[in-house]
């Protein structure tokens, strides 16, 4: 990871007001530089078994490989850089292993979950993402969509069926058109930008942004710009839960900082690797 800024990364899950369970998975991890969100579906504890499997086989696969216990096959997508090819065999064997879990037994047959992971490298992000999970963009005050829900009332708005604001309402909404688990081979959306300091980076469950629009997150990433970010990852939580709260509710918030100056100790081993 470079080190031409700093990554400050929280997350905070909430089962909502009206869930018996709580089926979303979040997962951080500084040393990996890799923040990830799913939001796992079916009944008897499938969906948070998937939405687990998930986010640790993706997290762990990316470990293997940066500590070299793990190598990337030569024919596995060979055009695509180090980095995209790292994240699409983690979400790859992740789902294989939720599939499989879920052919194991008649319980965890209807299993599946959303994913969406992000990983930073060098001045970029690398997103992974299949479902209904969103990874956001915020900058300079405004707020993107950066990945594309698969869903079948994303499906109709694309094909100008449905307005943004009668999608969100409608009750298809909830109807994906791709997630993992069902199938052994899913085609994941790979997305890459480039990344500044100053930059916050959202990921989310569906239950955040039923209970906050657009204009309602980017506000409150306005005005908790001085806040500890897991304060402000808390606090979008809880406004969406006052709002709406009918299913569980994820998020992770990553923000970019300038680099942190290095210690003594840091310079000194920079000094003796370079020389």
């Amino acid at each position: 990871m470079s080190s031409s800024f700093d990554i400050e990364f929280a997350a905070v899950t909430d089962i909502g007001k009206i869930r018996e369970k709580n089926e979303d998975n979040v997962l951080i991890s500084s040393g990996l530089g890799l923040g990830i969100v799913a939001d796992g579906m079916g009944g008897h504890s499938a969906g948070e078994i998937a939405s687990n499997i998930a986010v640790s086989v993706l997290a762990e696969t990316v470990r293997k490989v940066n500590n070299g216990q793990l190598k990337i096959p030569d024919t596995f997508l060979p055009k695509l850089e180090p980095t995209e090819r790292k994240l699409l065999m983690a979400a790859n064997l992740a789902n294989i292993a939720i599939y499989s879990t879920a052919q194991s037994s008649d319980i965890y047959k209807m299993m599946g979950t959303t994913m969406t992971g992000v990983i930073f490298d060098n001045d970029s992000a690398t997103a992974v993402h299949v479902g209904d999970s969103r990874l956001y963009l915020f900058r300079d005050n405004n707020i993107v969509q950066i990945t594309t829900d698969h869903s079948l009332a994303s499906e109709q708005v694309r094909r100008g069926l449905l307005t943004r604001a009668e999608a969100d309402r409608s009750k298809i909404q909830n109807v994906l058109t791709r997630a993992m688990g069902i199938k052994k081979n899913i085609e994941f959306d790979l997305l890459k930008f480039p990344v500044k300091i100053g930059d916050v980076i959202l990921l989310c469950s569906d239950g955040l942004y039923k209970g906050l629009r657009e204009t309602d997150m980017a506000e409150i990433l306005r005005s908790g710009e001085q806040m500890p970010i897991v304060k402000l990852c808390k606090l979008l939580v809880r406004l969406s839960n006052e709002k709406d709260g009918q299913d569980n509710i994820s998020a992770v918030l990553i923000k970019i900082l300038p680099p942190k100056p290095l210690t003594m100790k840091q310079r000194v081993k920079r000094f003796f690797s370079a020389n």
